[in-house]
């Protein structure tokens, strides 16, 4: 099968969609089907065409119409283009986006005038996209209720993803739920640690909440005066957030995969804060590696973690100390931890994707 992965952005750019497309693009690969990724080119230095990882990576201009007349009025002439760039590459038998952006449109007719199934994924970005795009852009709704319409079958990482995405494309209400994944292999357990350490890793952002979680680790130290704060990642908000913090908080700047390894095994709690977050892939990353987590009920986070650990509304700060310290005290069991995580597998999510894919081929 010739499968085209198009996410809202790639490598070299970084972030949960592009490792989420990637993981995929190895699944599908080592299953024997011929995989392109298919994304819009931004910025336009990037090469046309390139392999990354062992997959063929296609860069196209896939832009949204834009808003004065003239641009307006010009729109058919350039999706016709973006089609014709489509119709260059390997023929599909099914293209899935991932993470709705401008690059549906062009895709949405592509895929109707060649007659290939449609899948479409929200991973969130109706209301978890930082400049908060779907709410200033007509355009972005527009797309995605078109998309929806096309679609073969949509899906989302969430149920709070896809009842999110439903208020502005009602195709999305009560849509299959497959969540993301990690690569259980990646990650070990280790021995839990006594000491009162937590840990937060990610970009730090407003919809993180690692502001709210400072407040309510302040609590936290008023009943275990040992206890660490140990705060991966980096971001706009970091000076901010190291001006606000107190005492036993550390930040240690970015980190890759080997970082977080470490990280968390310093750890005994790993907190997910966020005012709101569609999944929360560092939730199951803490839990293959055995430890409870704290996490946002503002989100998708109960289905990353299967409802383990301790969910709590992080802008209570009074209850999300709470939590920490309930989390410190009677810490998850590792192994039922790690059982979870092992049921996130990428295998196990890129087989129910892949499913999908057949039904809509069989469909059409």
């Amino acid at each position: 099968m010739q499968i085209w992965l198009a996410p809202s952005a790639y490598f070299p750019a970084r972030g949960g969609v592009e490792e989420l497309t990637a993981q995929l693009a190895r699944q599908y690969a080592g299953l024997g089907h011929e995989v392109t990724v298919v994304v819009h080119r931004h910025p336009a230095s990037l090469p046309a065409r390139e392999e990354w990882d062992g997959i063929h990576v296609a860069r196209l201009e896939m832009n949204l119409p834009g808003r004065s007349a003239r641009q307006l009025a010009r729109y058919p002439l350039a999706l016709g283009t973006q089609v014709r760039a489509l119709d260059r590459l390997p023929r599909p038998d099914v293209v899935h986006v991932q993470c709705a952006a401008n690059q549906l449109p062009a895709l949405a007719a592509f895929t109707r005038l060649k007659s290939v199934p449609l899948v479409v994924t929200t991973q969130g970005e109706v209301t978890m996209d930082a400049d908060q795009i779907y709410q200033r852009s007509v355009q972005m709704r527009a797309a995605l209720r078109l998309g929806a319409r096309r679609a073969a079958a949509v899906t989302a990482c969430s149920r709070r993803a896809g009842d999110d995405a439903a208020r502005v494309a009602s195709r999305f209400a009560g849509c299959p739920v497959i969540p993301n994944g990690i690569d259980p292999q990646q990650w070990s357990v280790t021995p839990l640690p006594g000491a009162p350490v937590y840990a937060v890793w990610c970009r730090h952002v407003p919809q993180k909440g690692i502001d709210l979680l400072l407040d309510a680790f302040a609590t936290v130290r008023e009943r275990l005066p040992e206890a660490e704060l140990l705060v991966g990642g980096e971001g706009s908000e970091t000076p901010r957030l190291r001006a606000r913090s107190g005492a036993g908080v550390h930040f240690l700047g970015p980190l890759d995969r080997a970082g977080v390894s470490a990280l968390l095994e310093r750890s005994r709690v790993v907190v997910v804060p966020s005012r709101l977050e569609p999944f929360g892939i560092v939730a199951v990353e803490a839990m293959a590696c055995g430890r409870g987590v704290v996490w946002s009920t503002n989100g998708g986070l109960a289905d990353a973690t299967g409802g383990l650990g301790w969910g709590v509304n992080p802008n209570d700060r009074g209850a999300l100390a709470g939590a920490m310290l309930a989390a410190h005290a009677d810490p998850l069991d590792p192994h039922r931890a790690r059982a979870q995580a092992e049921t996130l597998a990428w295998s196990q999510i890129a087989d129910r994707y892949e499913r999908i894919y057949d039904r809509v081929r069989r469909s059409g």
